[in-house]
């Protein structure tokens, strides 16, 4: 028993220093989506039920009642860009279809080279590009499941990888107290390996003759890895109708819990907190630990009916220290 507790003891110390930042592909997978789950910290896995649900749990798409197309724009650091667009569809009483499109890009950048450093007068772009497919669908009155296919897609001036993934998710009501237990699986499927024009060089097969041809020299880069996410989480109203122990006609009051586990990184829990006022009104907050910055986040939110359908407005703050506030705005219209 002593021995497997000191081999126990000297693999978590072995993962606690060599923690694999860096070592993935498409970091932007793992960037959030939605205002509303932004403002609550990104615990959402089990309350997801709105139109960012493809995002963290495909599974919360039986969440939605009625046709529903939801986008979403992130304003992130150093002139990046995170914009998200999805489309939920309702089939059965039963089932959920739904498809999404996100993208990271970046402004128009300047070429250089070690003849030019400052630039040889030619621009590139940079885009990452993701389309999924999704399907929901309710197993029994508590229970149900999801899954998202993907193809992602890398380009950086003029080199390109892609590869496909798959997303698996859950989630369990409770009849008590609003109770959810959530969970997904994202990113898991093949590696990046990029390719294009810039990586086929000429080479001279043999130095010792001469007068011979360069032949074609195709470079290949490094495989890298999916960032593979497991998340984890509960979430439960504390306040308002059905089985919330304070019971209130006209405010709700949700916290949620979810607990992370990438492949490239440590651990993170996020804790979020939503206060509905006459589910038209939202005041949101959260909080994310173990992370070196984005500790606090808030936000607010607005349900508009019209005659045509519905509206909500989220928008979303999250404090970056040094690098300021980066903010999230999504609009969702159902009908």
């Amino acid at each position: 028993m002593r021995r497997l507790l000191l081999l126990i003891s000297m693999i978590s110390f072995v993962y606690a220093e060599f923690d694999k930042v860096a070592t993935t592909a498409a970091p932007f997978l793992k960037m959030g989506v939605g205002g509303r789950a932004a403002a609550m910290g990104g615990g959402f896995v089990a309350l997801a039920d709105d139109g960012s649900s493809l995002f963290w749990n495909p599974a919360g798409m039986l969440g939605i009642k009625s046709l529903t197309v939801s986008a979403s724009h992130n304003d992130w650091l150093l002139d990046l860009n995170h914009d998200y667009l999805s489309l939920i569809l309702p089939g059965r009483q039963n089932e959920r279809i739904g498809v999404s499109v996100s993208a990271l890009t970046m402004g128009e950048q300047p070429v250089r080279t070690l003849e030019a450093p400052e630039g040889t007068g030619l621009i590139y772009n940079v885009m990452d590009l993701a389309v999924s497919a999704a399907y929901a669908r309710q197993l029994t009155d508590l229970l149900s499941i999801g899954i998202t296919g993907r193809y992602i897609q890398l380009n950086a001036y003029n080199e390109t990888a892609s590869t496909l993934a798959l997303d698996v998710g859950s989630i369990l009501k409770s009849p008590q107290y609003g109770l959810k237990i959530g969970m997904s699986l994202s990113n898991f499927g093949g590696d990046f390996q990029f390719s294009g024009r810039d990586l086929i060089l000429k080479a001279d097969t043999d130095d010792d003759i001469n007068g011979n041809y360069s032949s074609d020299v195709d470079l290949r880069t490094e495989p890298w890895p999916l960032p593979l996410m497991i998340r984890i989480g509960v979430s439960m109203d504390i306040m308002g109708m059905g089985g919330a122990p304070i019971k209130s006609q006209n405010s709700r009051f949700t916290m949620a819990l979810d607990a992370d586990h990438p492949n490239d990184g440590p651990e993170h829990l996020h804790l979020g907190a939503e206060y509905a006022i006459r589910e038209m009104v939202y005041l949101r907050g959260g909080y994310r630990h173990n992370y070196d910055r984005e500790i606090w986040t808030m936000g607010v939110g607005i349900r508009l009916d019209g005659q045509y359908g519905q509206i909500k407005l989220d928008y979303a703050v999250k404090p970056m220290e040094v690098f300021g506030n980066t903010s999230i705005l999504s609009v969702e219209f159902s009908r």
